[in-house]
C-alpha cells in the first residue's frame, strides 16, 4: 500500500505550530507517498505544499478542513481539491468566520453587559472594521485593550464560563462549497466522541450521501478499531471513498497523532478522484 496522510495542520491553523516545509520532511522521512494540508477553515498553506511537493517528491492534495455544524452540534468536513481550490472557497471560509465570529462577539458582549462591564456593540464594531478576519479575533483584542482580558489564557476562560456557544454553517452548505470549488467533500473523524462535535452513525452518514457527501474519514488516531472497521463498511455501502490522517496539530508523544502515524490507501483516494 502507499501510504497518504490525509489530514494535516500547518502554522495556518490556530492551533497547530508545524511550518509546511517541517511537515514535508518529516513526511518524507517516514515514506509517505502523498499528503494533505487540512488547516481549520484556511487554505493558506496549500501554495507552499503545492510549491514543496516537486522539492520532496511526495504528492501534495491541496485540502482544507471546514468547521460546521450537524444536530446542533459542531462537525468538521474536510475538502480535497486536486487541481487546487478555486477563489469562491476563499469567499466562503471569510464569510463563515465572520458570520460566526458577529454572532459569538454579539452574544459575548450582551452577557459582558449584563455582569456590569462597561463595552459596547459600538466598540466592537470598530474594532472589527480595522482588521475583521485577523487574528487574535477583534473582540480579543478589544477586551485586552479594555483591560478585561488580560491575556489569551483570561479571555478563554471567560468565553467557557459565559457557555455560549454559536454553530457554524449546517453541514450540507460545506459539502456544497467543496463541490462549488471543485473538490470533493470527506466527513472528518465521524466517532470522534468529546461530548461536544457530533459523533456519526450510518442513518445520519446515509442523510449526508444523499447531500453530496463524497467520503468518510475511516482512519483517524480517534477512532477504536471496531469503529474502523464499522466506518468502512458504511462507506463500502454508500459508495463513498475512505480516507484518513493523523489530524497533526503539534509535537505529541503518541506515534499515530503524528505525520504519517495515521493514514489510508493513496492508491483507492486517487482512484476516486480520477473517476
Amino acid at each position: 500500500m502507499r501510504k497518504a496522510d490525509l489530514h494535516l495542520h500547518t502554522h495556518a491553523s490556530s492551533d497547530a505550530s508545524f511550518d509546511p516545509e517541517e511537515v514535508f520532511s518529516i513526511a518524507k522521512a517516514r515514506g509517505l507517498t502523498a499528503l494533505t494540508f487540512s488547516d481549520h477553515d484556511s487554505i493558506a498553506s496549500n501554495a507552499a505544499g503545492q510549491r514543496l511537493a516537486d522539492i520532496y517528491d511526495v504528492a501534495f492534495l491541496p485540502g482544507v478542513e471546514i468547521t460546521s455544524s450537524w444536530g446542533g452540534k459542531p462537525a468538521h468536513v474536510l475538502g480535497f481539491f486536486s487541481n487546487g481550490p478555486l477563489p469562491a472557497l476563499e469567499d466562503f471560509l471569510a464569510d463563515n468566520i465572520r458570520s460566526v465570529r458577529k454572532q459569538f462577539a454579539m452574544a459575548m458582549l450582551e452577557y459582558l453587559q449584563g455582569q456590569g462591564t462597561a463595552v459596547t456593540i459600538a466598540e466592537y464594531e470598530a474594532e472589527a472594521e480595522a482588521q475583521e478576519l485577523s487574528e487574535p479575533t477583534p473582540l480579543y483584542r478589544l477586551l485586552h485593550k479594555k483591560g478585561i482580558a488580560s491575556d489569551m489564557a483570561t479571555f478563554m476562560a471567560l468565553r467557557e464560563s459565559s457557555g455560549i456557544r454559536v454553530l457554524h454553517t449546517p453541514l450540507p452548505e460545506a459539502i456544497h462549497a467543496c463541490h462549488a470549488a471543485g473538490g470533493i467533500a470527506v466527513l472528518a473523524h465521524p466517532g470522534h466522541d468529546t461530548g461536544v462535535v457530533f459523533t456519526f452513525d450510518e442513518e445520519n452518514i446515509a442523510a449526508l450521501a444523499t447531500a453530496g457527501l463524497n467520503g468518510v474519514e475511516v482512519f483517524h488516531p480517534a477512532h477504536t478499531r471496531d469503529q474502523e472497521q464499522e466506518y468502512a463498511r458504511i462507506a463500502d455501502r454508500l459508495g463513498l471513498v475512505k480516507t484518513g490522517g493523523s489530524d497533526m496539530h503539534i509535537p505529541r508523544p503518541e506515534p499515530q497523532k503524528m505525520v504519517g502515524g495515521t493514514y489510508c490507501d493513496w492508491d483507492e483516494v486517487l482512484q476516486y478522484l480520477q473517476r
